[in-house]
């Protein structure tokens, strides 16, 4: 049985926590709940990056998990492939490391990024960048190289 004095100690303890907690805690100026999840950084960042490689036929490659399971890419929405051109957080193992990205995984990426930029028009500015680099290391080569 706990005697008054050890009592008071706790309830002593306990208030220098909570004011600990509630002078960490960000003060919230709305009524809104907070989002339950962080939303897809397609829909809040702006259009989706750009594929690290253009997939040929980008319409044909199909989902390989999820409520799409088995659609190719050319019959989904645009939210939903939007979702999917997305950068998605890795998944992690039981020590938080992440685990690499699988060939499926990144061609599912890229054709949908390739998909969603062809739709949008803008995907000509990857391929702007690649040609930009391969002129930069074209004109690097040194002419007494070439061996003819």
């Amino acid at each position: 049985m706990r005697t008054p004095a050890n009592l008071d100690d706790v309830v002593a303890e306990l208030a220098a926590i909570r004011l600990l907690l509630t002078a960490a805690r960000p003060v919230v100026t709305s009524n809104a709940p907070a989002p339950k999840y962080a939303p897809s950084t397609a829909s809040s960042e702006g259009p989706p990056p750009q594929p690290s490689e253009v997939v040929e036929n980008p319409g044909d490659v199909q989902v390989h998990f999820g409520k799409n399971s088995g659609k190719p890419l050319s019959e989904l929405s645009e939210r939903s492939l939007a979702w999917y051109a997305s950068e998605q957080p890795p998944r992690l193992d039981n020590t938080g490391k992440p685990f690499p990205p699988r060939q499926v995984e990144i061609t599912l990426r890229n054709a949908a990024r390739t998909l969603w930029h062809t739709r949008a028009g803008t995907l000509g500015a990857a391929a702007n960048v690649a040609a930009a680099n391969l002129v930069k290391q074209v004109e690097t080569v040194d002419d007494a190289s070439i061996p003819f």
